[in-house]
């Protein structure tokens, strides 16, 4: 990612900054260690009530994760912070809620961690390479990391005691790799190129993941903008969206039951100045872009956060009603879809967003994000559990 392109600038967020003094709901439970074996779920952390905010800390301080827990109100109080590695960006979880993965770009590798049962992090290791993005199968079995510097991605199993042992790289087909999604049923994986300093349009492309959560044949490439960045899968598998920085646009496709992509109706469709940061609603039915904004030099236009309803066709239309920040980039949603977080980079905030019936957007809270620059895929929500 170009600092420059983000904005520097310290204007405040609409609404009050708000103190977190929120009340955690529900009872502590006791300490779990990673065993197999382990059955009872009081002793793993309840999913869907806890969000991390990674802080990239670049300027003004070191990396962390801070951990924020949600009240009945949607609300943030904040709980804790743990080192990371510097560039710290996005994090997945396994499906059973006992480890987290992270992917620090500046320190070029993946930390570990052990989720405890208040969501608390324990970190227990770091395997190399690291890179811009990461995702994870449904099954929680490999760990995927794109390289931006070398074109690859790597490919990590998953141990019984959430440990990594990397299992190698692929050459993803285009040049620097970013975005990374794997579709719902772990029968696919995307991957989005191209850099902010690019001219011309690039390409998403997409493998088979074989049973051994390997990367297989190829079965897509098609056609998008310019710097493609986060790139995100309908819920239901059917769709795949990307936003492309500095083309400012959106593009999607349907997904074919062999993995290939065909454009959706309409696409693309202007995503914001910088679009970089993406998040489709616990439903399927809306996608939320969160536009950095750009400063370079007497120009300079504000960040935004857009929504756009998610046709049956897949066909996007921005039918919400745009919502001004600094500089947004994380987007992270409750399980219920009633709230929505979005971190701003420069501001080194969190906002709280209570999500209306026709997906509108009403800020009700601000907190500090922990620390100095969240950045990409840097609000994530501790899912909801399904497997043990």
């Amino acid at each position: 990612m170009s600092q420059s392109r983000y904005r520097v600038a310290g204007a405040a967020v609409a609404g009050l900054l708000t103190a977190a003094t929120l009340v955690l709901s529900g009872p502590a439970t006791a300490v779990a260690g990673p065993e197999r074996g382990l059955t009872s779920s009081d002793a793993l952390p309840p999913g869907g009530r806890t969000v991390y905010v990674t802080n990239r800390g670049n300027v003004g301080g070191d990396a962390n994760v801070t951990r924020f827990t949600i009240n009945n109100s949607g609300t943030l109080a904040r709980a804790d912070s743990v080192d990371a590695g510097a560039g710290a960006r996005g994090m997945v979880f396994t499906p059973d809620l006992r480890f987290a993965y992270l992917s620090s770009s500046s320190a070029n590798q993946v930390e570990m961690y052990r989720i405890g049962p208040d969501g608390a992090l324990t970190r227990f290791g770091a395997e190399t390479p690291g890179g811009f993005s990461i995702a994870i199968t449904p099954n929680g079995r490999t760990v995927y990391v794109s390289s931006p510097s070398d074109d690859t991605l790597s490919v990590f199993a998953v141990g019984p005691g959430g440990r990594l042992t990397p299992r190698g790289t692929v050459d993803t087909g285009a040049a620097t790799p970013k975005g990374v999604a794997v579709t719902p049923d772990g029968r696919f994986l995307y991957v989005s190129h191209g850099g902010t300093e690019d001219t011309e349009r690039t390409v998403i492309t997409g493998f088979a993941i074989e049973r051994d959560g390997s990367v297989g044949r190829r079965v897509a490439k098609a056609k998008i903008g310019i710097s493609g960045a986060e790139t995100v899968i309908t819920p239901n598998g059917r769709f795949v969206y990307v936003v492309n920085q500095v083309s400012n646009d959106v593009y999607g496709f349907r997904i074919g039951d062999d993995g290939a992509l065909t454009p959706v109706p309409g696409s693309p469709i202007d995503g914001g100045d910088f679009p970089e940061g993406a998040g489709i609603s616990p439903d399927g039915r809306r996608l939320y872009v969160a536009a950095v904004g750009v400063e370079d030099d007497d120009v300079g236009f504000p960040g935004q956060v857009l929504g756009f309803t998610i046709g049956p066709d897949g066909r996007l239309a921005e039918n919400i009603d745009r919502v001004d920040m600094t500089s947004p980039i994380g987007i992270g949603f409750t399980p219920d879809g009633r709230h929505l977080y979005v971190s701003d980079h420069s501001d080194s905030i969190v906002n709280t967003f209570a999500v209306a019936p026709d997906g509108n957007l009403r800020l009700i809270q601000t907190v500090k994000s922990g620390g100095s620059e969240p950045a990409f895929h840097s609000v994530n929500v501790l899912p909801e559990r399904t497997q043990r």
